[in-house]
């Protein structure tokens, strides 16, 4: 019978932590070589390792599969956080009217939409297709334009529309 990673103290396992290291560092290269050096932060770093050891404790075992499922998670969060800062740099007519009530995107915006982001990735399952990660953000970032910024219902409108394009 095998063993997942969840049912392991993945403190005290070296064959675990070196398997995660492995996908870690399978992450961690495409990354970078895509980003540059803007993505190489402590930042960056820290999300990936949590995400692929939050993977692994939900029992997720094929090192290929947690680098990919890092590497998706890692790209979608840093999409967004341009597609922000967009946002902010040059609004569109589409999105911001051009009234006293619209503005760009605040950093309250941005932690909701970064949320909202996190919850619907975390629901759906490790090989997301790019066009259904292109629909979550895009109906995230509309639904923020509006004026949302309770990340449970941005998340939820976000499945939501996700859904109905299936």
């Amino acid at each position: 019978m095998r063993m997942t990673f969840s049912e392991f103290d993945l403190q005290r396992n070296e064959d675990v932590q070196l398997a995660l290291a492995r996908a870690f560092d399978a992450a961690w290269g495409p990354f970078i070589a895509h980003e540059g050096k803007a993505g190489d932060t402590d930042d960056n770093r820290r999300r990936l390792a949590a995400r692929i050891v939050a993977l692994a404790r939900s029992g997720q075992t094929d090192e290929h599969e947690l680098g990919e499922a890092g590497l998706t998670y890692l790209r979608v969060l840093t999409d967004a956080a341009r597609l922000s800062e967009r946002i902010r740099e040059m609004p569109s007519p589409e999105l911001v009217p051009d009234d006293a009530e619209h503005r760009p995107f605040g950093h309250d915006a941005v932690e909701a939409m970064s949320s909202a982001l996190d919850l619907c990735i975390e629901e759906l399952p490790l090989a997301i297709p790019a066009d259904a990660v292109q629909v979550l953000s895009n109906s995230i970032v509309d639904e923020a334009a509006r004026g949302e910024r309770d990340p449970e219902r941005l998340h939820f409108h976000a499945m939501a529309t996700l859904m109905s394009r299936q």
